[in-house]
């Protein structure tokens, strides 16, 4: 996504403030403290949202606002002040050397990153462009529904994490789905398992977000599924397949602005003043729910594919099993102990449950389509970070004639596709 006009655009308004900031110092007398400051000024300003995150994991994260950010940068700048009035500046401007040091090694290493995973990303690319798939061809073209709940766990990680027995299994079970008690994701991230997804390829580790956005813009299985007559509806907050996103949640972001500006201070400072949602993921889920009820009804010259991704139990915890406005909804669940993370999620999900009953009841000959109800991995609270769970997804199939022997030999969520024809 690197926009070569755009990133001096970045370039020269960094090197103007810095000269402002210089000039300002020359005129009030303080350049011969040096300038190792910009360094720490800067690191705080693009990486704020990476030291928050941090200081989440050693403060308490009610300290992490404003008035009591605003008061600690206070005190601090009184205390750099009066360490300043009480050491000659030749040993302040000492440290200049070291931070220049720094600042050379650290350099040094990004520019050894970046050229190391381009040519990751070149090989991946050409690896994507020249295999060989089998055929992907819908058997009688029959339309294509896939609702995906964001970390819905599978059955058996519900049990072993939260003592919970899920009713959508006896539900779903009961319509002719084949619900698998625990199927697997290729990954924990939502944009890595989707692009996984999308790209019917799970041979390497993408890089970052930044190139997963770009594989999933592009995606190989909607460029198939056209050539077979599908139409493709997204009803996302993620750019699939060249279609435009339904909602910009600033999650994943797939330009190059919102690459770079990405949880620095600016995005945080923007969103604070601007900002008017209290529950920006349920007024997305609520939107798609009606997007989805219209597109169900709209009659069509052409078989369609409609893919549907709900925020639905994915953290903020906005609503309780019966659908009613949680106050005190969890956001970032270390935060919270692990009995009230369990009540919330689980009660989330039961919400989730009825949402997704109800959608499924609403579409028009639905035992006539290929219905697929899925996670895009499993629930990473209350798990070590390494613990497989964290890619153990909720999954449910159905389409006429279903070989349920056949579809229950998927092992990845992401090998779906190739058993749909």
């Amino acid at each position: 996504m690197f926009n070569p006009l755009l990133f001096l655009c970045f370039l020269g308004g960094y090197c103007l403030v810095n000269y402002i900031l210089i000039w300002i110092q020359r005129k009030t007398g303080l350049y011969k403290y040096g300038i190792s400051w910009l360094i720490l000024v800067w690191i705080l300003v693009l990486f704020f949202s990476q030291i928050a995150a941090f200081l989440t994991t050693v403060i308490d994260p009610s300290f992490l606002r404003l008035r009591y950010l605003v008061t600690f940068i206070f005190v601090f700048s009184l205390l750099v002040y009066v360490i300043k009035r009480r050491v000659g500046y030749e040993i302040i401007s000492g440290l200049n050397y070291l931070v220049n040091v720094f600042v050379l090694i650290l350099t040094g290493l990004i520019i050894f990153s970046g050229v190391q995973i381009y040519l990751k990303e070149k090989g991946h690319n050409f690896y994507l462009q020249n295999r060989k798939l089998p055929s992907l061809k819908i058997k009688d073209n029959k339309d294509i529904v896939w609702i995906l709940l964001d970390e819905y766990a599978s059955p058996a990680s519900l049990k072993s994490q939260f003592n919970f027995k899920d009713s959508l299994v006896d539900s779903l079970g009961n319509k002719g789905f084949y619900v698998f008690e625990n199927m697997n994701s290729r990954s924990d991230t939502t944009v890595y398992s989707v692009n996984s997804l999308f790209n019917l390829d799970d041979s390497v580790t993408i890089s970052n977000y930044a190139n997963a956005t770009v594989y999933l813009n592009q995606s190989s299985w909607i460029n198939h599924l056209t050539k077979f007559g599908y139409d493709f509806i997204s009803l996302d907050f993620l750019n699939i397949g060249g279609h435009p996103k339904l909602q910009d949640l600033k999650i994943f972001p797939d330009n190059y602005i919102g690459q770079v500006l990405n949880g620095t201070l600016f995005i945080s400072a923007w969103d604070s003043l601007f900002l008017k949602h209290k529950m920006p993921y349920d007024d997305y889920n609520q939107m798609i729910v009606s997007k989805f009820n219209k597109n169900m009804h709209l009659k069509r010259s052409r078989p369609v594919f409609t893919w549907t991704h709900l925020l639905i139990p994915h953290t903020p915890f906005y609503r309780d099993a019966h659908g009613r406005v949680n106050e005190h909804p969890i956001e970032v669940f270390d935060a919270a102990s692990s009995k009230e993370v369990t009540r919330q999620y689980t009660s989330y999900l039961s919400y989730a449950n009825t949402v997704v009953l109800k959608m499924l009841n609403g579409i028009p000959d639905w035992k006539n389509k290929i219905i697929i109800i899925s996670g895009d991995h499993g629930a990473r609270m209350l798990v070590p970070e390494h613990d497989p769970r964290r890619k153990k997804t909720f999954c449910a199939i159905y389409y006429p004639g279903m070989d349920k022997l056949k579809i229950s030999k998927i092992k990845y969520m992401q090998q779906i596709p190739f058993y749909l024809h």
